[in-house]
Parts: structure tokens; sequence; C-alpha cells
């Protein structure tokens, strides 16, 4: 009866039999895929335009859901979606300051135009 029971799955008569044997865990094979899901540029944007910024921040926010169900597709596009909504809104900055300057320049008191 003794014989019959075979902690560990050792040969019978093994000299390690009854030691628990370590096995790594199993994995899937699967790489896990970092996005960075741009934060900072969202943030960034909000205070340049707030309507683009927004949509940026809705954009990163999507982007450690994506990653988790392992949908990288859509973690890459959302990214480069926040970029995107970035670079326009710090446009729509710049344009937006040139236009002040100009008004205030053509509105000064020593302008004979």
């Amino acid at each position: 009866m003794a014989q019959d029971w075979n902690p560990g799955g050792a040969p019978l008569g093994d000299p390690n039999q009854g030691i628990p044997v370590w096995q790594p865990p199993i994995t899937s094979g699967a790489q896990v895929a970092t996005v960075s899901p741009r934060w900072a540029m969202a943030v960034i944007s909000v205070l340049c335009f707030w309507p683009l910024g927004i949509a940026a921040c809705v954009f990163a926010a999507k982007v450690k859901p994506s990653l988790q169900v392992g949908d990288v597709a859509t973690a890459l596009r959302a990214s480069s979606r926040v970029k995107t909504f970035f670079w326009i809104s710090i446009a729509v900055l710049v344009v937006y300051v040139i236009i002040i300057a100009a008004a205030s320049a053509h509105s000064s008191p020593g302008y004979s135009g």
C-alpha cells in the first residue's frame, strides 16, 4: 500500500522520490507590448486648446485598457491620435497668438495706418 503512493511524480525507486519538483509557469508565448499613452501631451493639449485636449485625453485613456485585452493595434492607434491632437492644438495656439499679436499691433496708439 505504501508503495502505491508516489508524491512528486518521481519514478518508483528514485532517490528524489517525494520531493516536489519546481516547474516554470506555462505562458502562451505572447509578448507584452508597451505603448505610451502620452498623458503629458494630452494634458498640454488641454492647456493649449481644450476641445482637442479633451479628445486627446479620451484617446490616452484608451491605451491601457486596449493593451490589457491584447489589442495592440487599437492601443497604437489611440497613442498616435494623442500625438496628432497635441500637434494640432499647438498649431492652433500659435495661430491664436499670431492673431492676437497682429490685432494688438494694429490697435496701438502709435499706428498710423
